[in-house]
């Protein structure tokens, strides 16, 4: 089946420190994804970055590999400029009976209406001003003890489809190590792998969630952090792992 082709604008007010948001991007490849198998939820997004985008449009395809009784895979291709900036899988299917086993609890979490609004920088993160922010635990820059932060966080416009609208937000949080620093450096993602629960499908950003992201591992100029949304009620979203360069000059 031949590859699905469009434009998508990308408005420079979603610029992170080295281009385009990450999550933003990896959100539109899962929305043109997801045109190639209507009516599927989306079960897992892959996506490797492959260049910073900088340019205010990226020409987006959607490629068919497998339409199976129990999940569909899809390509999508992000090309801005002459250079293919993202290269993702998504794998897509039907819900069914089955075991199940309890996601990760939220516990012990302050009400988002007990806590005080948090600004980033919009000159540092201009993609910030599209998120409410709202941190329970360390915030960027403050030279913390353990390199995790927390923070309830909404999307002011959220993306239409739900499983895009939480990939977004598991890369709204600063890299992790920033708990732990007092100055900048450009952390940018290389891989992204996202993982959704069934909450994903019904999934309205546009409420406040919960996100934590956490350092798992560091060295050598590389790190992996881990992350997740829940909703308002306390369900699990979404999983995020990144793989991440730490450019320290």
């Amino acid at each position: 089946m031949t590859a699905l082709v469009d434009v998508e604008r990308v408005d420079e007010s979603w610029r992170s420190w080295t281009g385009a948001h990450g999550g933003l991007l990896a959100g539109i490849a899962l929305e043109h994804a997801g045109r190639r198998v209507p009516g599927l939820p989306a079960r897992a997004l892959h996506a490797s970055f492959l260049a910073a985008v900088r340019s205010d449009e990226v020409r987006v395809s959607a490629d068919l590999i497998k339409a199976g009784r129990s999940s569909s895979t899809v390509t999508a291709r992000l090309e801005a400029g002459d250079k293919l900036a993202l290269l993702a899988t998504g794998t897509f299917g039907g819900g069914d009976s089955g075991p199940k086993s309890p996601a990760l609890a939220l516990q012990g979490i302050p009400d988002v209406e007990d806590l005080e609004p948090f600004t980033l920088p919009p000159g540092l993160v201009p993609f910030a001003q599209h998120i409410e922010f709202r941190p329970v635990g360390g915030v960027p820059l403050s030279g913390g003890d353990s390199p995790v932060l927390t923070s309830w966080v909404r999307l002011i416009n959220p993306p239409a489809r739900p499983e895009s609208a939480a990939t977004v937000l598991l890369d709204v949080l600063a890299p992790a190590l920033y708990a732990t620093r007092t100055t900048p450096v450009p952390i940018p993602t290389v891989e992204l792998a996202v993982h959704f629960t069934e909450a994903a499908h019904t999934f309205n950003a546009g409420e406040w969630a919960f996100a934590r992201i956490h350092t798992e591992h560091a060295n050598a100029g590389w790190c992996v952090d881990g992350s997740e949304v829940w909703d308002r009620n306390g369900d699990l979203v979404a999983t995020g792992r990144q793989t991440r360069r730490i450019l320290e000059g």
